[in-house]
């Protein structure tokens, strides 16, 4: 058993400095590439700033028109809101005087008859 010990320890001595350097070796790869992929990454990053600016300028371009139609929606709201109050006040005043009206109508009614019975008459 202290054979075998002394064997792994012997092994361990040797094997472990050399997957410590190819540890290494795999580490400065990765950043090698790393440091690559930034420097691709902020090639692309500029080659858009021009698309980028376009794309600013089409929303300036279309922000005004978007600002006339939040302009129009509010107004149409205000609109409708002022029509169902109005409509509504005609509706409680017409059930509140509904007999009123009735006895208008019926007037006026008889009114046209009356004439057109003179006019036939």
């Amino acid at each position: 058993m202290d054979d075998l010990l002394l064997a792994l320890q012997n092994v361990s001595e040797q094997l472990l400095p050399i997957l410590g350097a190819v540890a290494l070796i795999f580490l400065c790869i990765l950043l090698k590439k790393l440091g690559e992929l930034i420097d691709s990454i902020t090639a692309t990053v500029k080659g858009l700033d021009p698309t980028l600016r376009l794309v600013d300028k089409s929303i300036e371009k279309v922000q005004a028109p978007l600002d006339t139609a939040v302009k129009f929606s509010h107004t149409l709201d205000k609109v409708h809101d002022k029509t169902e109050e109005t409509i509504g006040k005609v509706a409680d005043f017409a059930s509140e005087n509904i007999d009123s009206i009735k006895e208008m109508v019926q007037e006026k009614t008889n009114a046209g008859n009356t004439a057109e019975e003179v006019e036939n008459g």
